[in-house]
């Protein structure tokens, strides 16, 4: 039985049970674009990355669409779309996975849950920083979190869970017993538009935050509307007195002063359990609150696995690796997210560096310990092009290696030598199925 409470025992025989595992390694933002400071080579092309062109020459590779070609995937949505549940189909939007991977979900009742972003906003300069320079430390964005919870009220019988992690990033849900709520409502940080439910980056964001309104005259969405002023208001008040802004206006850094909200949505994805679908068991392992909801709908394993404080990327790597080689699980996903912050800040040298410890510390170790019966694939969630700093649509390379996957002709690991992969998947929802029942296998 799963978290969610559906059953996944399987429906029928696993479908390659004489092919061992399936490890599935995510990079995540790892896919770019050519970048004049490194010659007008990709990070993924510049690395020197001799066990992921190994992989490619002695594998399949294919360049992967990952939902569709106007939108940018985020690293739930890319998981959901690499285990074969089309988001085009089926995705709700971020913040409700986010919401239910930090059990702020709801079952009864109203809930609606947000991505939010830690934010410093100078009102008198105009100038709005929409990650706090990503310098903010985990003791003080704690701090911040504890003292909003405790000093900030909603009424009408409305209660919110707010939490904080990766430096700027956090999560919020507003619960009701009594009171409609709905996720019908626009962000309050300029940096996305929503298309459906898909948070949409926007290349040149306004310089000031939103005003959250209603996407139609419904009176749930207004309410909810509403109150996210009120919670936005509110919490920026208790930031700006904060002991912990203070400290930064002394040493010269700018205060966390702002939440900025986005990605709203009301209602958990219908997925079918990923054991009933395929007959095989499941394990992730990453950082993101979303994969731990996503594991919770399909009757997934989760694990949170992240660098420690002051854990050096490779030093975690070497950490991992044991874990996921021992998980019993048929299939073992596992999400780095090494390289997505350099593309995010614009630096591709960097970028390049968090290739290349990936590809010493992980993808060599990891090929070199598994069984012939066993079978590896390399992939990304989503592209992160330094040059554009955001989320972008572009195709994401791919390459899988095991007893079931004949060699192409690719001989390198990259962005323009997956175009010429024959794996026999164009979009990430048909790689599972691809690999389990060889190309044209249905996919959920």
């Amino acid at each position: 039985m799963s978290a969610s409470g559906a059953d996944t025992r399987p429906t029928e025989p696993g479908a390659v049970p004489s092919r061992g595992r399936l490890f599935i390694t995510v990079l995540c933002g790892g896919a770019d674009r050519p970048v004049a400071e490194l010659g007008g080579l990709t990070p993924f092309e510049a690395a020197a990355t001799p066990h992921l062109d190994d992989l490619a020459r002695r594998g399949s590779s294919a360049a992967l669409e990952v939902i569709a070609p106007d939108i940018p995937p985020e690293s739930d949505s890319g998981a959901m779309a690499l285990l074969g549940y089309d988001p085009v189909t089926h995705y709700t939007g971020r913040g409700p996975l986010e919401g239910l991977g930090m059990d702020f979900w709801q079952p009864d009742g109203y809930s609606v849950a947000f991505r939010v972003n830690f934010a410093s906003w100078d009102p008198d300069t105009g100038r709005l920083d929409r990650r706090t320079s990503r310098d903010l430390e985990e003791d003080d964005q704690t701090a911040l979190v504890e003292e909003i919870t405790a000093q900030v009220t909603l009424g009408d019988d409305v209660a919110f869970r707010l939490t904080g992690f990766g430096r700027h990033r956090g999560i919020l849900a507003l619960t009701s017993g009594t009171v409609p709520l709905s996720g019908q409502v626009t962000n309050t940080d300029p940096g996305f538009v929503s298309r459906g439910p898909f948070g949409v980056p926007v290349n040149t964001p306004a310089a000031t935050p939103a005003t959250c309104t209603p996407f139609a005259e419904d009176p749930a969405a207004a309410a909810t509307a509403r109150l996210v002023n009120q919670f936005v208001r509110a919490s920026a008040d208790v930031m700006q007195r904060s002991a912990v802004n203070e400290r930064r206006r002394a040493a010269g850094r700018r205060p966390a002063n702002l939440l900025l909200v986005r990605d709203a949505g009301d209602t958990l994805p219908r997925l079918p359990g990923f054991t009933e679908r395929t007959g095989l068991s499941l394990s992730m392992y990453g950082q993101v609150p979303a994969e731990r909801g996503l594991a919770r709908l399909i009757g997934a394993r989760f694990t949170r696995s992240r660098p420690a404080r002051g854990q050096s990327e490779p030093d975690y790597y070497r950490q991992v690796l044991p874990q996921l080689l021992a998980d019993p699980a048929d299939v073992v996903f596992v999400h780095l997210k090494g390289p997505d912050e350099p593309g995010h800040d614009g630096r591709p040298h960097d970028k390049v560096r968090a290739i290349e410890e990936i590809d010493a510390h992980f993808v060599g170790p990891l090929a070199d310990a598994l069984t012939p019966a066993d079978t590896l694939v390399v992939t990304c969630d989503h592209a992160t092009p330094c040059e554009l700093g955001i989320h972008s649509p572009d195709p994401v390379p791919a390459v899988a290696v095991g007893p079931g996957v004949a060699a192409d002709r690719v001989t390198g690991f990259g962005e323009k030598a997956a175009l010429g992969g024959a794996l026999g998947a164009d979009r990430a929802g048909d790689l599972l199925a691809a690999l389990l029942h060889g190309p044209g296998g249905e996919r959920g």
